[in-house]
């Protein structure tokens, strides 16, 4: 049984930069992670924007966790998204007095090869696409660990949370699942511990932000939404929030959790298949919901 003072334990891997409710995700743990309530270990970009990470820093800042809860970004090139973030990056650099730094943010891989082999009975929450999640299943031994990376996931992994796929039409390919098909494929294959979707649909009519219009203007979350709408008071469908609420509180009984199966992810469809593994989810009352998110993202 689970010593009732143990704080669970957290990583969080998102595209920050893209869409701003990543950013309201990233503040739910770091409200509970402030609040002493969990232990967040560490937050990975999985694209190559620098921006990105850097407002993932400046969330970490904000709330006091900088110097404990570090920041890496992918080591593959190619995919950037930069919406609001390099605003927000901007901002916290003139704050601070400082100019960006390329090297700043260590390789993600790494990071997340480090934090398991440190830590057990980790929750693993993905509202980006999944290359990390790849990178880390192939990864070989090295001087981290023993262990290859499948390994490593299950001795380490409690449950791995997905912000993706569409578990109402299974044949429109969400954002996360289409920006890395091969990844999403890989994990949903691969993975040797549980996984739990929040598909498009759990998030799609749940919206979140407005409790950012009294925050301070230097709250790097209320600029986050407030340049992601162009310069204007704003809220967002709650996808990201959502999945990081259910991994926060997964015994919450308004949750309506699908029978164990097999997901895969062919072409532009989402298939459940008989088989065991994985789950998805949904809530039971939106606005309930809605409220709850909103609590955990103001300032």
């Amino acid at each position: 049984m689970r010593h009732m003072e143990e704080k669970r334990k957290y990583i969080l891997d998102t595209d920050i930069g893209g869409d701003c409710d990543d950013c309201g995700a990233l503040a739910m743990l770091c409200r509970r992670a402030k609040e002493e309530t969990i232990d967040l270990c560490g937050v990975t970009v999985c694209t190559s924007e620098l921006s990105g990470a850097y407002t993932a820093y400046a969330i970490l800042d904000w709330y006091g966790l900088a110097d404990r809860v570090p920041v890496a970004r992918t080591a593959r090139d190619g995919y950037k998204n930069a919406n609001y973030s390099i605003p927000v990056m901007e901002h916290w650099l003139k704050k601070h007095g400082e100019q960006a730094d390329e090297n700043k943010f260590g390789d993600a891989l790494t990071l997340l090869r480090r934090l398991l082999a440190d830590n057990r009975d980790v929750t693993l929450i993905f509202i980006g696409h999944q290359n990390n999640m790849e990178d880390l299943l192939r990864s070989e031994p090295d001087e981290i660990s023993s262990l290859d990376g499948s390994a490593l996931v299950k001795q380490s992994v409690r449950e791995v949370v997905i912000m993706g796929g569409n578990f109402h039409n299974r044949h429109i390919l969400e954002w996360n699942i289409r920006c890395d098909l091969p990844a999403a494929a890989y994990t949903a294959q691969h993975c040797p511990v549980p996984l739990v979707y929040c598909g498009f649909e759990a998030g799609e009519h749940v919206f979140s932000g407005a409790s950012l219009a009294d925050a301070s203007e230097d709250n790097p979350v209320r600029l986050a939404y407030w340049y992601w709408a162009g310069g204007k008071q704003s809220r967002r469908e709650s996808w990201d929030p959502v999945t990081v609420y259910y991994a926060l509180e997964p015994d919450d009984p308004l949750w309506q959790i699908s029978d164990d199966c097999a997901v895969r992810f062919e072409g532009e469809n989402t298939v459940v298949l008989e088989g065991k593994g994985a789950r998805y989810i949904r809530y039971a009352d939106e606005r309930k919901l809605e409220g709850i998110l909103e609590d955990m993202i103001r300032e």
